[in-house]
């Protein structure tokens, strides 16, 4: 009773705070020389304040700040806990410049304060140029698309299925004709070497980190519809490099090895524009493949692209999954807003591997309320229910329930 009231208060307070404020500010400066009938410099610095709340209800997230099914104590244990962070604040820095040929050299800038082990340390998000048709830095990875994202949706790793990840990378995206619907997107990526491949390590067992020598290589087909909306249909080859060692053979020393992995993903964004103005929006995507598990936002960094073979043969077994998302965002008027989302993923043929389980399959429900109380200025609510399944390769199975409740604060300068 006592965590439930204090809840409340600091829901009311974050809305007594804030919505006292009249106006947002967006800072932005142009060089007064002009060329190509523009300024030939302009820049904005975009700010967000982004206030993150969680009460968790049931299971246990091991303190997580997003919703992560997959790490839940599938033992049933359930740790209530209440926590409130800054952390998904953002400082954002765009620039065009005007060049002697006509064209336009744009970048953006992007980081927050969402640092490893749920720390507030400083951290790169996004960093890249655009010249034509070239796109070369850190952004979203064309294994997926920037503008699938459930849009009021509080909890910024997303559904457990989708596909988004940040990714070093050099993409050109042409059309088929000028100014067509139809666009082909073709990319080489790399992540950073922190978390290059997310497989399970187990040097013990033969596997060991090694650096890649091949980037991962993406190519897209994407159709844009008249109203916003769009499909993408995007293909992933990865070249997985580990370092291998026969253990059972009586080998002493490790070798270079590599697993060839993959997959397939769709996407779909409709926007339903209504009489009053007011635009709804519904989203899915669907990804098949095997050791891409690094490409999920909410499940990358989980070891679960590959595991080691239990048999000290020192192969590198890559796992398999399906995975997806549906979401439906409503405006019942200017200002009030819901969205519906459910979310899966399941991996599976992990036996003989170190994974400890045959399959994995996680469920996410999401309800989120949002209110606009100014352009500038919004209040949301989001209860979100889970539940993980792991099947053994007895056939028996253990699964536990995950409930939370998010709530936060945005509001942009």
């Amino acid at each position: 009773m006592k965590q439930n009231k204090l809840f409340l208060v600091v829901l009311f307070c974050s809305f007594m705070l804030f919505s006292n404020l009249l106006s947002a500010q967006l800072m932005a400066v142009e060089s007064k020389d002009t060329l190509n009938g523009k300024p030939k410099f302009k820049a904005r610095l975009i700010g967000r304040l982004k206030l993150n709340g969680i009460y968790d209800i049931k299971g246990n997230l091991n303190g997580n700040s997003s919703f992560l099914i997959h790490n839940n104590d599938v033992s049933g244990l359930d740790i209530p806990a209440f926590s409130m962070d800054m952390r998904q604040s953002q400082l954002r820095f765009v620039s065009t410049i005007q060049l002697n040929n006509g064209k336009e050299l744009k970048s953006m800038l992007e980081a927050d304060f969402e640092g490893a082990n749920n720390t507030s340390q400083f951290r790169l998000r996004h960093a890249y140029i655009q010249y034509e048709n070239w796109t070369v830095g850190q952004t979203w990875s064309n294994f997926g698309d920037s503008s699938l994202w459930p849009a009021p949706l509080l909890d910024w790793d997303g559904p457990t299925g989708m596909v988004l990840s940040r990714r070093i990378q050099i993409r050109y995206t042409g059309h088929f004709k000028e100014n067509g619907h139809t666009a082909f997107e073709l990319s080489a990526e790399t992540m950073e070497p922190r978390r290059l491949y997310d497989y399970t390590l187990s040097p013990t067992n033969g596997v060991d980190y090694a650096p890649s020598r091949l980037p991962d290589v993406v190519a897209g087909i994407r159709y844009a519809f008249d109203n916003g909306g769009f499909m993408k249909l995007a293909g992933l080859y990865r070249s997985i490099a580990y370092d291998s060692q026969n253990i059972a053979a009586g080998a002493t020393e490790f070798d270079f090895d590599s697993q060839d992995a993959g997959g397939i993903t769709g996407i779909m964004s409709i926007f339903f524009r209504k009489k009053s103005g007011l635009v709804n929006n519904l989203q899915a995507q669907w990804t098949i493949g095997k050791g891409i598990s690094d490409y999920f936002l909410a499940v990358g960094g989980s070891g679960l692209d590959g595991f080691a073979r239990s048999d000290f043969s020192g192969k590198l077994d890559l796992m398999p999954v399906h995975a997806g998302f549906i979401s439906y965002q409503r405006y019942w008027d200017k200002k009030f807003n819901t969205m519906l989302m459910t979310s899966y993923n399941h991996f599976y043929d992990g036996g003989g591997t170190l994974a400890g389980w045959d399959k994995m399959t996680n469920y996410q429900f999401t309800l989120n309320v949002s209110y606009d109380f100014f352009d500038f200025l919004t209040l949301g609510i989001e209860p979100q229910i889970g539940y993980k399944e792991l099947q053994y390769s007895d056939g028996s199975k253990q699964g536990a329930n995950a409930v939370r409740i998010n709530f936060g604060m945005l509001f942009n300068f």
